[in-house]
């Protein structure tokens, strides 16, 4: 079992914002670097702020009100003391969060004789779901607040309905970041996650409550929660002692068999460990130990209840750029002007004309797949053999595989919009290697430029747009597979991001996060959507139409002059380049 270093809470009262506690989040400007999921550190400080002066004016007492609710004890007894006593009884302050795009409090102004008005820019908001929805940039938030007098001192007897608490952007790593909620893959021994963002006060009751609520709609079908409906914790709360995490549900009986236990265990285990204070987790459902075959005392990991150790990726395949018709091995170590060498001679890769575009390579390196713009087809290549796809219909989008076998295309067919190839078929056969619709109702008559699976398998973000090209979008959906792993339907979508006016190449660039060039605002830029709902503007590059990835924490920009690899803040020449493809997944 780890052990982690004990941290002696202080408690520190403070009469102004404390500035430098952490970067927050930025919806526009340079490239930041941003938090993993469940990468919160120990903190060890307690921040409280002062209660209400004697005789401060309104403008100082929601002034007051604001910065005590950037306390990080999660009691806001001080911020209570800025409102009457019928109105601190009824506040919640998780009811929704706005976190702010600004490191400043925000302004404030008098509005009559016994109201204030707050604003400020926002970055997004949390629900008390921890649901984040992005703001647009630029976008501004106001509140009304009204005051009464109170044995002669002036207190709020009127908040916005479901106001929780304003946060500036420097705060928000120190009081709320982004968790994974767990749920369990329908087709492979493995869980699925759902990003969330919480409170880091009691994080491992926050978090247990959230693996209680129901299943979300963007994984219906992809995943099942083990969770008996309607459950709660006894006592509402989760107790960690020597870092093992306590969780009893008071529920209806869980379901028959084994495989229930075990996936109610790991849903647990997944997320409760991401606080740092929980190293194991201990489970029992009407205070009775939920037991699962061989497994005594706490659990620290999936392996102890029936779930395969995470797979090590021994695939030999390296990414590969097309320059002009000529394909060859990419190498993300080489400078730009090593780039520009020959490729190696023993490397046998197909010349694909310039007038394919969207080069997708497959998960184990053998298949390349190109979409010709001009004749409105996809071709696959293999073993240096050319073989077209059997159109499933107009307006064909770029190609993309799946870890699991499959060619995924965006097309406008007669009953559907989304298709995939079987890649283990023979490629030679029109009717083995047709290709079949997946099911997305939710897609109308959108047309797909592009869709890409997750490394997991279980989940797809889909760019498309209107059939006139306008009201471009990215979606994650889960999905659903049937016989043989062949992906059958999506699940709803979950919107990533904010409405865009324009977007360009899709690519996964870790588990949690997406990139694609997105104008917003009138600016194109490359753009991070996160699957837990917020986004990063990175800095521009001229010219750029498609985004790549070709390891952990990398991203690149294609252009019309080559690549760009995104290093800090910066766009470093990467060499010449029309087309980049890592292996799948």
């Amino acid at each position: 079992m780890r052990r982690r270093p004990l941290w002696v809470a202080l408690v520190v009262a403070v009469a102004t914002v404390l500035a430098g506690c952490g970067g927050g989040l930025a919806s526009d400007g340079p490239v930041q670097g941003g938090l993993e999921v469940g990468s919160g550190e120990d903190a060890p400080l307690t921040i409280v702020f002062p209660g209400p002066e004697p005789d401060a004016t309104p403008e100082s007492i929601v002034r007051g009100f604001l910065r005590a609710g950037a306390a990080s004890d999660g009691a806001y007894d001080n911020a209570r003391r800025f409102l009457t006593g019928e109105v601190a009884e009824s506040w919640n302050p998780d009811e929704t969060l706005v976190l702010l795009a600004t490191d400043t409090a925000p302004s404030v102004r008098i509005t009559g004789p016994t109201s204030v008005e707050v604003s400020s820019r926002a970055a997004g908001t949390v629900d008390s779901t921890g649901r984040y929805t992005a703001a647009a940039p630029g976008t501004r938030v106001t509140a009304d607040f009204r005051l009464t007098s109170v044995e002669g001192q002036w207190r709020i007897d009127r908040i916005p309905e479901g106001f929780g608490r304003w946060i500036t952007s420097n705060d928000v790593s120190r009081l709320v970041r982004p968790f994974a909620v767990h749920y369990v893959s329908t087709s492979s021994r493995s869980t699925v996650e759902d990003v969330r963002w919480f409170p880091l006060d009691r994080l491992a009751t926050r978090l247990a409550r959230a693996q209680l609520l129901p299943l979300p709609r963007h994984l219906e079908g992809a995943a099942v929660s083990a969770v008996p409906e309607g459950s709660r914790l006894l006592g509402d709360a989760v107790s960690v002692e020597a870092g093992v995490a306590s969780v009893n549900l008071i529920s209806t009986p869980l379901a028959p068999g084994e495989a229930t236990r075990q996936n109610l265990w790991a849903q647990f285990v997944s997320t409760l460990i991401q606080d740092p204070e929980v190293t194991a987790v201990r489970l029992a459902s009407d205070g009775v130990p939920v037991e699962v075959s061989g497994v005594e005392g706490p659990v620290s990991s999936l392996t102890r209840v029936g779930f395969p150790a995470p797979e090590v990726d021994t695939s030999l395949a390296k990414p590969v750029v097309r320059r002009g018709s000529t394909v060859s091995v990419f190498d993300p170590g080489l400078s730009a002007q090593q780039q520009t060498r020959d490729p190696d001679p023993q490397t046998d890769l197909p010349e694909i004309p310039q007038t394919w575009t969207g080069l997708a390579q497959s998960a184990d390196g053998a298949e390349l797949a190109a979409v010709d713009v001009e004749a409105d087809g996809v071709s696959r290549w293999r073993d240096g053999i050319r073989y077209e796809v059997p159109p499933p219909g107009t307006d064909v989008g770029a190609p993309a595989y799946d870890r699991r076998g499959f060619l995924w295309t965006g097309a406008v067919g007669d009953d559907a919009r989304l298709f995939t190839v079987d890649v283990d078929a023979d490629p030679a056969d029109p009717e083995a290697a047709a290709p079949l619709p997946v099911a997305a109702s939710w897609l109308g008559d959108r047309r797909v430029a592009e869709a890409k699976v997750g490394a997991d398998g279980d989940r797809v973000a889909v760019l498309s747009t209107l059939p006139d090209g306008s009201g471009p979008r990215v979606d994650l959906a889960g999905v659903i597979r049937g016989e043989g792993d062949r992906p059958e339907r999506l699940s709803p979508p979950l919107r990533l991001g904010v409405e865009l006016s324009s977007a360009s190449g899709l690519t996964w660039v870790d588990d949690s996060n997406v990139a694609t060039i997105a104008g917003i605002g009138g600016e194109v830029a490359p753009t991070v959507l996160s699957v837990g709902g917020d986004m990063t503007r990175l800095s521009p590059v001229p010219g750029g139409v498609d985004v790549a990835t070709t390891g952990a924490d990398d991203l690149y920009v294609v252009t019309g002059s080559g690549l760009f690899m995104r290093a800090g803040s910066r766009w470093v020449d990467s060499g010449p380049g029309t087309d980049l493809a890592a292996p799948a997944g």
